[in-house]
C-alpha cells in the first residue's frame, strides 16, 4: 500500500491533523495553495489522468518549472499509481526526446516552455497542464495500491559523462529518505522551506516535495534560473525559515554581504528569518562554512547526496567546518578500495552506501547498474576519508582525481594552496592530457573584479610553488572570466576537462528563453556572450537568444575554432533559428556554415559587419606590441568606444583582441557553401558595402541591409538591430 499511502502520507496527514488550511505552497508572485486545496487539485488532476487512460505503470514526463501545478501533477500520477519521470525544461528538444523515449513515456504534463521543448522533440503524447488542476467532470477514481518495491520514481542523471540514465526508485526508498535524512533536518508544520534546486533534480525534489509536506510544512518555490539577487529579495519578502541551496549561492550570498552598504537595506542579504540552511550537491570548503555562520548567524549543515541515493546520506549536525558529516539514519556507510574491500580510517576510497534509499538500479542499463550497485549498496562515485572522529571527509569525485607521474591528487588539494590569494574570485583544477598523451593538471582562476589578469596568473604560479610539492604543481594556469556551471549551479568540472584537452572550447550561455526562434550569438574580438544582453532585450518576446564564449589555445586555427562553435551551437541550431555572428563573431559564422555544409540546412545565416581588413593594417593587428596593436585597432575602427582608460584598455581589452584576431588576422574572405544574410553599418568605413560583396557571390547573398551607426551598431542601436532582424525572419 504504497502509492496511494504516500500521497496520503505527504497531503492526507496534515488533513487528518486539522492543518487544511495550513500554507502548503507559495510562489514568489504570491500564488498560495493550502494542504486542502493541494488535496483537491491532485484528485482533480487525477479524475483527468484517468480519463486519458493513465493508470498503474504509466510514466508520466514531468516537464515544468517549479510551481504547484508541477507538484499536483507528480501527486496524482502516483494516485494514479503511475511513475513520475520529472524533467528540467531547460533541456533541448533532443535531449528531451532522448529521455522520452527511454523511459517509453506515456503521458507529458508541461507548462508552456516544456510545451515548446516537447513540440521541438516532436513528442506526440497525452498531455496535461496546469489547467488541469480544476475539477473535471467526473469525480475522482479511488488512489491505486501498490506493494513498496514498486517504482514510482524516475530521476534522470545529468548526462555529464555520457547518456543520461534514469535512476528507478521505489515508494519503499521514498519512505527510506523520509526515515533517514528527513529525521536529520527535522522540519516543523511552522516552516516555510525554500530550495534553489528545483524539482527535477534529486536535491531539489527532496527539499521541495517530500520532505516539506510529510511534516506538513509550507514551501516558497524558487521560479526561474538561480539568482541571487532576486533570491535575495525574496528571502526579505517572504521570511523562508529554511534555505536549501548549493555552496556557490552560499559563496554568493557572502559576496553580496561584502559589497553591499550596512544602512541600505537592500545592500546586505536579510537572513534573519532563516533558523537553518543546508549545503548539497557539490563540495562545501570548510572556509565558506564558517564565514557564513559568522558572517548571518545560520547554522550550516553539510550534505552529501546522489541520485543513486534519492538524497542526502551524509550529513553534519550543524556547522561543522571542513566535515561532510555521519551517515543519516537508516544508512550504512564505508569506504572502499577499488576492489570493493573496506579501507582502515585514515585511508582515501570510494564512498560505498548502503540502506533503504539505494536505487533500484538504472532502467535499461544493466552494464552501468553492475557498476554502481553493488557489493550490497551503491558506488557514489565520491572519494572520502573516514576520520578517527568517525566524521567522514570528501575530497574529490572519483573522476576528478588527477594520476601524475603515479600519484594520485585530488584538485582540492591543489585549489587550496591558492585559495585565499588576493584578487582570485575563483579557483578550479581538473586534469587533461598533454601533446604526449600525459595527464597534467591545469589550473582555472577567475579574477576579481578589476584584476590584472597577467599579474594573477603570476601570483598563483608563485603561490603554488611554495606550498605544493612538485608533483601537485599545475602545468597550465588559465585565467578565465568565469567557470562553467550545470544547471543546477554546480561547477561543471568536465566542461573543463574538456576544454583543457582541446584547442578551442566554447561555452553557450542562453540570455533570454522563449518558445518561438533562437538566436545564436557569436561574439566580436574582445567582446564576450553579454555584448548580446541589450540585443536580447528588444528582440520579440518569442525569441530566445543564445550566445557563446570560447576559450582558446596558443595555436588554434579559425578552422579548430568553426568546429567548437558547431558542435556547441548545434543543440540550439534547429529549423528555423539563425546563426547571428558579429564582426569578428561574423568571419566565425561564415566558417561555421562552411564547416557544417548540410547540417546547417534549416538554419538562416547572418553575417553582421565581417571586417575585411587592407593588407595595410595588418602588421599593426598581429603587432606583439601593445601601443602599436592599440594604434591598429583605432585606426580600423575595431576599437570600441567606450569609457575605458589607455591603461585599462591595454591591459583588459588588448589580450582579448590580440588573441582572437589571430584567428582571422586577414578578416573576412567571404563564404563558399550557402546564401546568407549580411548587415552593415551606415557608418562604419571598415565594413563598406563594396568590399564585403566582392566576397561574396551574387547568388550566395540572401539580402542585405543598413543599420545605422558605426562597427559596433550591433551594441550602439540594437533596437534597430533588432527590429531588422525581427522583420526578416517574422514569424
Amino acid at each position: 500500500m504504497v502509492s496511494a499511502n504516500l500521497v496520503e502520507r505527504l497531503v492526507g496527514r496534515a488533513l487528518a491533523s486539522g492543518g487544511g488550511e495550513r500554507l502548503a505552497y507559495l510562489t514568489g508572485a504570491g500564488e498560495r495553495l493550502g494542504y486542502a486545496e493541494l488535496y483537491r487539485a491532485v484528485r482533480s488532476y487525477a479524475a483527468r489522468l484517468a480519463e486519458a487512460g493513465i493508470g498503474p505503470g504509466t510514466r508520466g514526463l514531468v516537464v515544468a518549472d517549479d510551481d504547484p501545478a508541477t507538484v499536483v501533477a507528480i501527486l496524482a500520477l502516483w494516485w494514479r499509481g503511475a511513475v513520475a519521470v520529472p524533467v528540467s525544461p531547460m533541456l533541448t528538444g533532443a535531449e528531451l526526446g532522448f529521455i522520452a523515449g527511454d523511459c517509453r513515456a506515456g503521458f507529458l504534463h508541461a507548462d508552456d516552455t516544456g510545451s515548446a521543448r516537447a513540440d521541438q522533440a516532436g513528442l506526440e503524447l497525452p498531455r496535461g497542464g496546469p489547467e488541469w488542476l480544476s475539477p473535471g467532470p467526473t469525480p475522482s477514481p479511488p488512489p491505486v495500491t501498490q506493494p513498496p518495491s514498486e517504482i514510482l520514481l524516475i530521476q534522470y542523471t545529468s548526462g555529464s559523462t555520457g547518456k543520461p540514465k534514469g535512476v528507478l526508485h521505489s515508494g519503499a526508498g521514498v519512505a527510506g529518505v523520509l526515515a533517514g535524512f528527513g529525521r536529520v533536518l527535522d522540519l516543523r508544520p511552522d516552516d516555510l522551506v525554500l530550495s534553489t534546486a528545483k524539482l527535477s533534480f534529486g536535491y531539489g525534489f527532496g527539499n521541495s516535495l517530500l520532505f516539506p509536506l510529510a511534516a506538513g510544512a509550507g514551501v516558497l518555490l524558487n521560479q526561474g534560473p538561480p539568482d541571487v539577487y532576486r533570491l535575495a529579495a525574496t528571502i526579505a519578502r517572504h521570511r523562508p525559515t529554511v534555505l536549501c541551496a548549493v555552496p556557490r549561492i552560499y559563496a554568493a550570498l557572502l559576496d553580496r554581504a561584502g559589497q553591499g552598504d550596512p544602512t541600505d537595506p537592500s545592500g546586505v542579504p536579510d537572513l534573519g528569518s532563516l533558523r537553518l540552511a543546508i549545503s548539497a550537491g557539490e563540495h562545501l570548503p570548510a572556509g565558506l562554512c564558517a564565514d557564513f555562520t559568522s558572517t548571518f548567524g545560520v547554522p550550516l549543515v553539510n550534505g552529501l547526496g546522489a541520485t543513486e541515493v534519492l538524497h542526502i546520506v551524509l550529513a553534519t549536525r550543524g556547522s561543522q567546518p571542513g566535515s561532510t558529516g555521519r551517515p543519516v539514519p537508516g544508512t550504512t556507510v564505508t569506504v572502499r578500495d577499488d576492489a570493493g574491500r573496506a579501507v582502515p580510517d585514515g585511508t582515501d576510497g570510494r564512498l560505498h552506501v548502503s540502506g533503504p534509499s539505494v536505487a533500484a538500479g538504472y532502467l535499461d542499463r544493466p552494464e552501468s547498474a553492475a557498476r554502481t550497485f553493488a557489493d550490497g549498496g551503491a558506488y557514489t562515485g565520491d572519494i572520502v576519508r573516514r576520520e578517527p572522529d568517525g566524521e567522514l571527509r570528501y575530497l574529490c569525485r572519483h573522476d576528478d582525481l588527477i594520476n601524475i607521474g603515479g600519484y594520485k591528487v585530488s584538485p582540492l588539494d591543489v585549489e587550496a594552496a591558492v585559495r585565499d590569494l588576493d584578487g582570485l574570485a575563483q579557483c578550479a583544477v581538473v586534469g587533461a592530457r598533454d601533446r604526449a598523451g600525459l595527464e597534467q593538471a591545469v589550473a582555472y582562476l577567475v579574477p576579481a573584479p578589476g584584476v590584472d589578469p597577467g599579474a594573477l596568473r603570476r601570483s598563483a604560479r608563485t603561490a603554488f610553488r611554495a606550498g605544493l610539492p612538485p608533483h601537485k604543481r599545475p602545468a597550465v594556469v588559465e585565467v578565465v572570466e568565469a567557470l562553467p556551471t550545470t544547471s543546477t549551479g554546480k561547477l561543471a568540472r568536465f566542461q573543463l576537462r574538456s576544454r583543457a584537452g582541446e584547442p578551442v572550447t566554447v561555452r553557450m550561455r542562453v540570455l533570454r528563453d522563449g518558445p518561438g526562434r533562437t538566436l545564436v550569438c557569436i561574439p566580436y574580438a574582445g567582446g564576450s556572450s553579454g555584448a548580446f544582453t541589450r540585443l536580447a532585450r528588444h528582440l520579440p518576446g518569442s525569441w530566445r537568444v543564445v550566445a557563446g564564449e570560447a576559450t582558446y589555445s596558443d595555436g588554434a586555427t579559425i578552422a579548430d575554432a568553426a568546429r567548437a562553435w558547431w558542435q556547441a551551437g548545434t543543440p540550439y541550431l534547429s529549423d528555423g533559428a539563425v546563426l547571428f555572428g558579429h564582426s569578428l563573431g561574423a568571419v566565425l559564422a561564415a566558417a561555421v556554415a562552411d564547416t557544417a555544409g548540410d547540417g546547417l540546412a534549416g538554419t538562416q545565416v547572418v553575417l553582421s559587419a565581417p571586417p575585411v581588413l587592407p593588407g595595410a593594417d595588418r602588421p599593426a593587428l598581429v603587432s606583439t606590441d601593445d601601443g602599436t596593436l592599440l594604434a591598429g585597432l583605432r585606426s580600423t575602427g575595431l576599437l570600441p568606444a567606450g569609457a575605458l582608460s589607455s591603461e585599462e584598455i591595454t591591459r583588459l581589452l588588448l589580450p582579448r583582441f590580440r588573441r582572437d584576431i589571430a584567428l582571422a588576422p586577414d578578416g573576412f574572405q567571404g563564404v563558399r557553401s550557402r546564401a546568407v544574410h549580411v548587415l552593415l553599418g551606415t557608418d562604419d568605413g571598415l565594413c563598406t558595402r563594396d568590399a564585403v560583396t566582392a566576397r561574396i557571390p551574387v547568388d550566395r547573398l540572401a539580402s542585405l541591409h543598413m543599420v545605422p551607426g558605426d562597427h559596433y551598431f550591433v551594441a550602439t542601436n540594437p533596437a534597430r538591430t533588432a527590429e531588422v532582424l525581427a522583420t526578416m525572419f517574422r514569424d
